[in-house]
């Protein structure tokens, strides 16, 4: 009975010691997960107050955010063309592209 007994505590213990291995786990993925987001957090504040105080800031937001231009200004798009993929086979036919670029 004793054997059965201490057998049943080392289990039950063992059982604690890895629940408690795994709850500081957790316990430190959630920290730096809160490290992250007040860092995010302080990041828009920032541009929340420089929106709020410097038209250049919103200038610069609505240029990058929304893509917005000047009147006059002049918009180049620079356009890299993709490569034809190798066909997966040598039996299948290699695709066709729905436009080509001239070379």
């Amino acid at each position: 009975m004793a054997l059965v007994a201490l057998g049943v505590l080392s289990s039950i213990v063992t059982q604690g010691f890895e629940d408690m291995a795994e709850a500081e786990a957790e316990r430190q993925e959630l920290e730096a997960e809160k490290q992250r987001l007040e860092s995010e957090i302080e990041t828009l504040e920032d541009t929340l107050e420089a929106l709020e105080n410097n038209p250049e800031a919103v200038e610069s937001m609505a240029r990058k955010e929304l893509r917005y231009v000047r009147p006059g200004e002049t918009v180049v798009i620079i356009a890299t063309p993709t490569p034809v993929p190798l066909p997966i086979s040598e039996t299948e036919p290699e695709p066709t592209p729905i436009l080509r670029l001239p070379e």
